[in-house]
Parts: C-alpha cells; structure tokens; sequence
C-alpha cells in the first residue's frame, strides 16, 4: 500500500473460471490497473490479480483449490475496501466467490464491484445472502472515489446499493501509476511481457449489436497526446516487451489527436511492436505512411463481409461503403508491409447461408490479389448480457428464428466461450447448418495462407492458428 491517508483500497481481478487452458495468460489488465491508478492519487491503493497469484481453475477440483487460495490471500491482508473488477460476464463466478471469502475474512471491510457485467446485470450481486456493498455500473473512478471519501461517516449499507459512476472527463483520466505491478511483472514475468496493454483514450460512439461498450459513456475522450506518449514510453523503457498495446475501443477517432499520437510514437522509433484497434475511415495515406516506420499489427473490427449483416449489427449504415474504404485502407497497409487483420463475426443473430457466402467472396477476392498482410480473424458470435441483442433478444428470436439455448450461461458450470456461443443465428442455419460458416472457412484456409506475407503468416500462426506452426512455411524456431 501507498503511504497516503484515507481508507486503503484492494483492487482486485478475481481471474475466471472454467476459462480455456490454451488461452494466454500474462495479459496485466489494463481496466482495473487504469482504475487503481486513478485511486492512488487519493488513497492507500494496492493492486492484485488472482489470476496470475492463483491461477484460472478449469475443474472443480481446481475450483476448491481457488477458494482455499483466496482465503489465504484475503487473510494475510487488511484493507478498508475491496474494490472487485467483473470485468467481463466471464468473470462473474469467480467475481462472487471472491466476494464471499472476502466477507468471511474480514466481515466489517466495504466490497465494491462494478465492470461491464455489474453494468448489465446489476441485480445479480443483489439478494439477502450478498456480500457485495456496492454495484457501480458504468465507469467507476468518481463513484469509487465518493465512496471511499465518505466511508467513515456513511458506513456500509444495509443492504446492496446501486451507484451510477459518471464518466471522467478528459482532463480527469489518469495515466498508469507502474509501480502499481512492478513487482507483480518482476515476480511473475522475470523475463520480460509478451504484451503490455494500456488505455489512451475511452468511449465510442458507435453502437455495434453483439458490443458492450455502449454500456458506456460513449464521448470519445483522450489523454493529451503529451501524456500518452509518456505512457508508451514508461511502458517501454520499464518493462522488456514484445509488445505494446493500446486497447482504446476505437484508436485515434479525432483527426489531430490520431496525428500527433502517430508522429509522436514514430518519433520514438520503439523496438517492440505497437498493436491497437481502429476503423478504416480513421487512417489515411499519410498515417500508413508513417505507421510503416514502426513495427505495427492494426485490427479492424469488420465483423462481417455481407452488406445485409453489417445493417443487421448496427456497424455502418452504409455498408458497402465501409467494405469498399476497409478494402482500400488494408490495399494500402499491405502496399507498405503493415500487418492488420479483420475481426469476423459469424453466426450473428440475423446470419444466414446467404450471407455467409457473401462474406467468404469477399475473401475470395482478397485472396486471389496474391501475397497480403491481412490477417482473417474468425470466430463465432458471442452472447454477451448489455448487448443491442440481448437487450432485444425476443425480436432477434421473432424475426430470424434466432435461439439463445444458454441465456445466462454465466451462472453455469463449464466453459464459458462455448456456452456463450451455443446460439442458432437464424431458421436458415439451425441444427448442424449452424457449423456451416467452419466449414467454408476450412475449404478456404490453404488459400488464406498463401494469400500471406512470411511475417504475417507468422503472426497468424503465433496468435490464432496452432496448427499452421507445423506447415512448412511457419520458419523454425
């Protein structure tokens, strides 16, 4: 803990449960870590990841062994407030048995927790039985703040109290205080992160169906381009990286700041690799331009190819415009040697096998141009609580034939990035059709790969195809 007045405050990543084993772990999560640095300018703050101390247990047997952990973690510790990151739904299992042990170790502490999931469904931390003080939904620093402040004259509730956070402005958002995980990288990762995340900016002020972000405050707000320089450049000067990333939901939508950021990062001339998220209307020539004299990956969240589900999640009223300028940007990028990639979204509510094939002649297309560095990101639609379509599911089911056979699959035992995903997108692809978009996928993928550049085949290998490191063309270690 810090040496400043006022209640000590404990934030925690509680970690998942049931989470797939070969998924990454050394991810420092920049939400909660950007919260307590916001904290530390007020009070004692001490930031902790179970995570990384305990792990992600896929068993119940590994489950057990969690909560005797945790019991351990909550015992050697005293802190005023416990501040709890449900970040995603996929934390929530492990969001409420942290909760409860920690109110078993230290019945009079305050136990906050807000995150996306709190912000959607705030009634499942209530009940008679809850340990949970308090539920912040939308974003938490002022709210957490007013709490903290007021804690020796208020007290805890007598019951779950429900707080709305309201959004900091731009010239309230705080840069990371690394101290914060010094000794967490030191310890855990003594031979340097393969990927360092941090925020600069926040909002978005699009509203995507299948995204929680409009959760929100939607006000696209940066840190000065002075500020977030000197972030990146902590970042890397501190810690030995691979990469650095910016997980702004939409990097660089106001003009001038994009520009300065760009020249700034360029001026840099950084040795680890910069990866952030963007739409293709927000770069222009003299970006990529400038974007070529560093190690960049640039993901694009296209979400689908057809200009009839592109409507259908809200991502762009004019859909064969945004395919044309996506397909015009990522020319350009792969002109200049710039790995991107394309988040695709199959088996959204709405999907069809007409729209499936819409999507992979598009593909197709891009395929036959020869040696790119586009990168396919594919997966199936994920059934997120907030969401545009959970919020209207019934018309999703009337309108398409649309089934969620897991509803709150959260609140069930298993994997939940299969649970989440067992969703019928439509009557045209229920049953065994629902697997049709793999199957074309598969039919494609020997020409996705030679379609890549020896560098991004390599990355796509590295990040998201296993199977491709055993081609020929994956270079030995």
């Amino acid at each position: 803990m810090s040496g400043k007045s006022g209640p000590s405050i404990l934030v925690l990543f509680p970690s998942s449960y049931y989470y797939p084993g070969g998924l990454p772990r050394d991810e420092i999560k920049s939400s909660p870590l950007t919260l307590a640095s916001y904290l530390s300018q007020f009070f004692p703050v001490e930031y902790a990841d179970f995570e990384f101390s305990i792990g992600r247990p896929e068993t119940n047997i590994q489950i057990r062994r969690f909560e005797r952990k945790a019991r351990e973690f909550f015992a050697a510790r005293t802190f005023d407030i416990l501040a709890l990151s449900c970040w995603t739904t996929v934390g929530y299992q492990a969001t409420m048995a942290a909760a409860k042990i920690a109110r078993e170790v230290h019945p009079g502490a305050l136990i906050v927790v807000g995150g996306y999931h709190p912000t959607a469904r705030p009634d499942d931390f209530r009940g008679p039985d809850s340990p949970v003080d308090y539920v912040i939904r939308g974003e938490g620093e002022l709210a957490l703040r007013e709490i903290a402040e007021g804690l020796a004259s208020v007290g805890r509730p007598s019951q779950t109290r429900e707080v709305i956070g309201a959004p900091l402005t731009a010239d309230d958002l705080a840069v990371i205080d690394w101290d914060l995980i010094d000794e967490l990288i030191q310890t855990t990762f003594p031979d340097g992160l393969s990927m360092l995340t941090t925020y600069l900016s926040r909002g978005c002020p699009f509203e995507c169906t299948f995204c929680v972000e409009s959760l929100k405050n939607r006000t696209w707000r940066a840190l000065p381009t002075a500020q977030a320089i000197e972030q990146a450049r902590q970042a890397m000067r501190r810690f030995s990286i691979h990469g650095l990333g910016f997980g702004d939901a939409c990097f660089g939508l106001q003009k001038s700041w994009r520009k300065e950021m760009i020249q700034l990062l360029a001026a840099e001339r950084p040795e680890c690799w910069i990866l952030f998220e963007t739409r293709p209307e927000f770069l222009d020539e003299d970006d990529i331009k400038l974007l070529s004299q560093m190690k960049v990956e640039i993901q694009f969240g296209v979400e689908s190819c057809s200009p009839d589900m592109l409507r259908i999640m809200n991502k762009t009223t004019q859909p064969e415009k945004f395919l044309a300028k996506f397909r015009e940007t990522s020319h350009r990028l792969s002109e200049y040697g710039i790995v991107h990639g394309a988040n695709l979204i199959f088996n959204h509510p709405g999907e069809t096998e007409k729209s499936l094939k819409e999507t992979f002649a598009f593909m197709d297309a891009e395929a036959a141009r020869g040696p790119s560095s586009l990168i396919w990101t594919c997966h199936s639609y994920m059934h997120f609580p907030g969401s545009a379509v959970d919020r209207h599911q019934a018309e999703y089911e009337r309108r398409y034939g649309a089934v969620f056979h897991q509803p709150e699959w959260w609140k069930q035992e298993g994997n939940p990035f299969t649970a989440a995903r067992k969703v019928t997108p439509s009557h045209d692809l229920s049953g065994s059709r629902a697997g049709m978009w793999q199957t074309l996928f598969d039919a494609r993928e020997e020409a996705i790969k030679d379609a890549l550049t020896p560098t991004a085949f390599k990355i796509a290998a590295d990040a998201l195809y296993p199977d491709w490191r055993n081609d020929l063309r994956y270079p030995p270690a």
